[in-house]
């Protein structure tokens, strides 16, 4: 028997097929954020379960955890079961792609899982209980982001001008936008969508691995935020100070000065970095329960 993952996030859906701990097969689509595109969403779903499915028989899988990007704001879980359970007939659960990740980093134990991708959230497990600090959006918070990267970069950038001083990331931003002058940088940012805006991170994180100063700081400065929220969470829960830290998300997955900043305000703490899908959490998922 087997148990199928699928990690639906933004841009693109990745469904792995898990038997006695070893992936035996894995299946990709395009996006798959509920909130955005509910009919894309569960096109795409039933793609990858039907590419699964050529090659392994559904009579030997045992079940599919779906985490779908947006579903905690936007709803429509049933709406995806259903779809799923009128072509297979196969337990399915869906839950948010934060949750799946949880379960990817901690392994179903407890322990704290801190997401940062283009928005963030902190989620601590304790006794089979969860609790949340952070996560509300770009407007109130996403401490950590690649939004929040990106904003911090423009703030760096102003605050400069307004001392009659041009600050080291101008040219970053100015380069990225691709255009002439720091206004039009700041003019651009107000034509992008939150993950256009969000994948600006990606420029400041390449300026500070080549030793742009001001990215460093801007790097540290969201590092050091999402770390605030992990030391909310751990008072919160009353976890052990040797508790699971996971980091999950694209900026700590791919950036060493974010991750090892939050690394060590925990010392003694086990740290995961988790990198790739978080599809292989359906390992540590209970269906039924």
């Amino acid at each position: 028997m087997f148990h199928i993952g699928i990690d639906s996030g933004g841009t693109h859906i990745v469904a792995e097929a898990y038997a006695d701990g070893e992936l035996i097969a894995q299946a990709t689509a395009g996006p798959g954020n509920i909130a955005l595109d509910p009919d894309g969403t569960k096109k795409n779903l039933l793609s990858v379960i039907e590419k699964i499915f050529q090659h392994w028989p559904v009579t030997e899988c045992a079940g599919i955890l779906i985490g779908i990007a947006g579903v905690a704001t936007a709803g429509g879980q049933q709406e995806i079961i259903q779809a799923m359970q009128a072509k297979y007939t196969v337990p399915v659960a869906v839950v948010s792609d934060a949750e799946l990740a949880m379960l990817n980093g901690l392994h179903g134990e407890d322990g704290i899982t801190a997401i940062a991708g283009t928005g963030s959230i902190c989620l601590a497990q304790i006794n089979g209980q969860r609790l949340r600090v952070g996560g509300w959006g770009w407007r109130f918070g996403d401490d950590g982001s690649g939004y929040d990267i990106a904003r911090r970069a423009f703030q760096v950038m102003l605050a400069a001008r307004d001392e009659g001083q041009t600050s080291a990331l101008e040219l970053v931003l100015m380069e990225a936008l691709h255009v002439p002058d720091y206004l039009a940088a700041v003019a651009r940012s107000y034509q992008l969508d939150r993950s256009a805006f969000a994948a600006l991170a990606r420029p400041v994180a390449d300026a500070a691995v080549y030793g742009n100063a001001a990215a460093q700081q801007v790097i540290q400065g969201a590092a050091q935020a999402l770390a605030r929220q992990i030391k909310t969470a751990l008072t919160r829960s009353q976890l052990p100070n040797t508790a699971v830290i996971a980091l999950a998300g694209s900026v700590p997955a791919n950036n060493d000065l974010f991750f090892q900043t939050i690394a060590d305000q925990f010392k003694g703490h086990v740290f995961r970095r988790l990198t790739g899908s978080n599809a292989p959490g359906v390992q540590y998922y209970q269906f039924g329960k």
